[in-house]
């Protein structure tokens, strides 16, 4: 038994090396650095110390890179957080170039130490707003029609003056209003020593009229003080409400990771119960990024989590119960790597979500039991290809194991419209770099993307919603709209879906209110356009 059960193994291995080899082979120019060639230049100041143990007076570990389209144009444009240096929003300029805005004086911030960045069109106009994290008072700019940016944090009451990672946005009691959680980081250094309750996250409700109450007293205060670095709205349990999945570091107050179930009206305000033990999902680890997708395409969603000298985390949802299933999938790497932000998409259209993961390397700087480590090397980044039976294998292009950098964030979008699934990459105070998707290893797959727009009672963003697509051969794939959810990162909130090699496929949507709409033989190749009961083409819709 014990001969057979090692030649299985043996074998599984054997096949697992040679799928990454042909990976390795294939893809090795699936993504390429365009920085300079579009026009971005955009450097990121940062302040931490170099060595483990060091003291220091201050310091912040976070870059921001949100994509939204915030001249409504059709075209998906970029923030880009300065850290210490000024923030930069580019315009995306629709032929595959940008130009620093006209308006990016209005979210420069100069003189706020910047870190993550969401876009959300929190009132509902629809002109997306920019929610900017901070070592110290956050930023919430109120998007002015296109033609300015207004600073309403105050106004607002949502400048939480901790140290912000990452923020979600998400409408937990679906009254068509979004509202925002606050993943919050520990004190440190800048407190001696650590005190749980300057690390605390936030929850605000939106009230509708522009401004925000903090509710954060209606969840366990001890469960918000863990130190986060990223954080969800998701609905994880298939209830129809929005959960929040929160990652913790261990390194103070190591309470795990948490995950706030929606209970629903009462208790004062919201019930909210804290349902990661009972779902096994409270490990306790150095966690930083956190992707959210559906994997293995049984229509839950599942988390991937990073981790720090550990390996990462993948979280399979099993009927709103996770098993780790890190083993199985070879996504752990564990060894000398930090790993950062990451994120779910399906970067070759065949049907199935890939993972990306930023890293930095951890390495002892000099010999001795207490000689410095380093934290902030450059390191390889690394992309996963989903080869489904819950199996990724080692895809990561060429030029992101010999151009390393030291990477935090990331976040995801279709920049250039054709059809593939672009990254930008945050590298700690150094700069941002963009990587275009290729197509190589595509095979020609097909593809098709799917933007959601609300209309009352549904947000405008129709964050929550849910879009199911199935192709000709059967197989339904699932994906939730969400603004928010890796370290610092704004992803785009169009839904894009590889089909394969399918050339038509049946999109049904499910809102926020449960009203559903279904759409048959619709064909490959195209971004549609979907408007809360009236549905046209991308950017050609009449009211």
């Amino acid at each position: 038994m014990f001969l057979r059960h090692s030649i299985v193994l043996f074998f599984a291995s054997l096949c697992l090396f040679l799928h990454q080899a042909v990976a390795q082979n294939n893809d090795a120019d699936s993504f390429v650095d365009v920085t300079s060639e579009v026009g971005l230049e955009a450097p990121h100041s940062a302040k931490w110390s170099k060595f483990i143990g060091e003291y220091f007076a201050s310091g912040y570990l976070s870059t921001g890179q949100a994509w939204g389209d915030y001249n409504n144009d059709g075209f998906i444009d970029l923030f880009l957080a300065g850290g210490r240096a000024p923030s930069m929003l580019y315009r995306n300029n629709g032929n595959g170039t940008f130009t620093l805005s006209e308006l990016n004086k209005h979210v420069a911030l100069p003189d706020t130490w910047t870190g993550g960045a969401v876009w959300a069109d929190y009132d509902n106009d629809g002109w997306k707003d920019l929610y900017v994290l901070a070592h110290g008072a956050n930023v919430l700019l109120h998007n002015e029609q296109g033609r300015s940016f207004k600073n309403v944090t105050h106004d607002a009451g949502v400048g939480d003056t901790r140290k912000g990672t990452t923020a979600a946005w998400g409408d937990y009691n679906n009254d068509g209003f979004i509202d925002l959680y606050v993943a919050n980081w520990a004190c440190l250094p800048e407190c001696q020593p650590a005190d749980p309750v300057q690390a605390s996250d936030r929850l605000y409700r939106n009230n509708g009229d522009g401004t925000f109450t903090d509710i954060s007293n209606f969840l366990d205060s001890t469960m918000l003080q863990g130190a986060a670095f990223a954080a969800s709205f998701v609905d994880f349990d298939n209830d129809g409400d929005a959960d929040i999945y929160v990652v913790n570091d261990k390194a103070e107050h190591p309470i795990g990771n948490v995950l706030w179930r929606n209970d629903g009206a009462g208790c004062g305000e919201w019930c909210w119960t804290n349902a990661a033990r009972a779902t096994r999902s409270n490990l306790v680890r150095n966690g930083m990024g956190l992707a959210v997708g559906d994997y293995d395409n049984d229509l839950d969603l599942d988390f991937y989590f990073s981790d720090m000298l550990e390996p990462m985390v993948l979280l399979e949802n099993i009927g709103g119960y996770f098993d780790n299933a890190t083993d199985h999938s070879g996504v752990g790497w564990p060894g000398s790597t930090v790993g950062w932000g990451t994120s779910f998409f399906d970067f070759n259209n065949d049907g199935w979500l890939d993972l990306f993961l930023a890293t930095t390397e951890y390495l002892q700087i000099s010999e001795g039991p207490s000689a410095p480590f380093s934290m902030l090397e450059p390191y390889r980044n690394f992309l996963f290809q989903n080869v489904r039976d819950g199996v990724f294998i080692d895809a990561t292009p060429t030029d992101w194991i010999t151009n390393a950098q030291p990477s935090m964030g990331a976040a995801y979008a279709d920049y250039d419209l054709d059809g593939l699934v672009d990254i930008v990459v945050g590298n700690f105070g150094v700069n941002y770099t963009l990587y275009r998707n290729t197509g190589e290893g595509s095979t020609n797959n097909n593809w098709i993307t799917i933007r959601l727009e609300g209309r009352p009672p549904i947000n405008r963003d129709a964050l929550g919603a849910r879009v199911f697509v199935t192709t000709p051969d059967g197989t339904t794939r699932m994906q939730e709209v969400k603004s928010g959810s890796s370290l610092g990162a704004g992803n785009d909130t169009a839904l894009h879906f590889g089909l394969g090699q399918s050339t038509t496929s049946t999109i049904r949507v499910k809102w926020p209110d449960g009203t559903e709409e279904t759409f048959e033989g619709i064909t490959k190749n195209q971004t549609w356009h979907v408007i809360y009961e009236h549905t046209c083409w991308l950017y050609s819709c009449e009211e």
